[in-house]
């Protein structure tokens, strides 16, 4: 674990249980309900990486700490990402019945639940980052997580066959659902601070190189690692035969990801703040 890292995750789940803790007063016992599982969907002990690269790129490009709006846009990115989890765990989807190490949405609310509270972190994402007074920051989260982000990747990744993918294809997927809105959370700091063009492009090659180094990673740790370790199913993407794993075998993999972790390096020589270097570490040696 990275020295730094606990106390933005600390500071990001603080200003959650503010958020919910002013927004949220239910007293019927189905919007009780709701509301318990609106936050069993945020505050299940994700990594924060999204809000996390959001700060620091807000703070290296302006040499301030992190301002409210910022935190806001922060939050919002995070909400969506969460929302992106719930449904994808969804049967229709990945049927996934544990995440974090913890029974998913589904499993533990139903599936009406599931597709509302997904429906609700979507809208309350977008809320908190027009907060962010950046109109730019919306546009951006938007293009990342709809028809030509998120949303497409994993149209692609649900319905194409995985026998017949080309590594080019399977990368593109990896690029739409995860890369791209890596990328997204660290441009939104960038714009956030007023970075020049050329600046918010570097970040948005180290998001799309970082996104590619966590899935390679996550394949490499379902084929090697295991459910209690991991906090959901492992071998399932093996078994299904998806992923790069079990398109170009394990060494090949390695060897991939190695070759992105220099990548990754070289490009933020250039960003001066040695977080990010901590950063590509902690994804490409992670254990869960």
């Amino acid at each position: 674990m990275l020295s730094w890292l606990p106390h933005y995750q600390d500071d990001i789940n603080a200003a959650f249980a503010r958020l919910f803790t002013s927004r949220y007063s239910a007293e019927n016992e189905v919007e009780k309900l709701y509301e318990e599982a609106l936050r069993y969907a945020v505050e299940g002990g994700g990594k924060r990486l999204r809000p996390i690269l959001t700060l620091i790129a807000y703070e290296q490009i302006s040499g301030l700490p992190a301002s409210p709006e910022v935190m806001n846009a922060a939050l919002g990115i995070e909400c969506i990402h969460c929302f992106t989890l719930v449904h994808d765990d969804l049967p229709c989807m990945d049927n996934d019945e544990l995440r974090r190490g913890k029974p998913t949405v589904w499993k533990k609310y139903g599936e009406t639940m599931a597709v509302l509270i997904g429906d609700t972190l979507q809208t309350l994402g977008f809320e908190l980052l027009a907060q962010s007074g950046h109109a730019s920051i919306v546009q951006e989260i938007a293009h990342a997580v709809g028809d030509m982000g998120v949303t497409r990747g994993q149209v692609r990744d649900t319905l194409l066959r995985h026998d017949t993918l080309t590594l080019d294809e399977l990368l593109r997927i990896h690029d739409e659902k995860t890369g791209g809105f890596i990328a997204s959370a660290l441009v939104a700091g960038a714009l956030a601070a007023g970075a020049a063009s050329d600046k918010v492009e570097s970040f948005r090659r180290f998001g799309f190189l970082l996104g590619r180094a966590f899935q390679i990673r996550d394949d490499i740790l379902d084929h090697e690692s295991d459910s209690a370790t991991l906090g959901k199913a492992a071998g399932k993407d093996v078994h299904l035969g998806k992923g790069i794993v079990a398109l170009i075998g394990i060494e090949k993999s390695r060897e991939m990801l190695t070759q992105l972790e220099t990548d990754m390096l070289a490009l933020i020589h250039e960003f001066d703040d040695p977080r990010f270097a901590d950063i590509v570490a902690y994804v490409v040696k992670r254990s869960k």
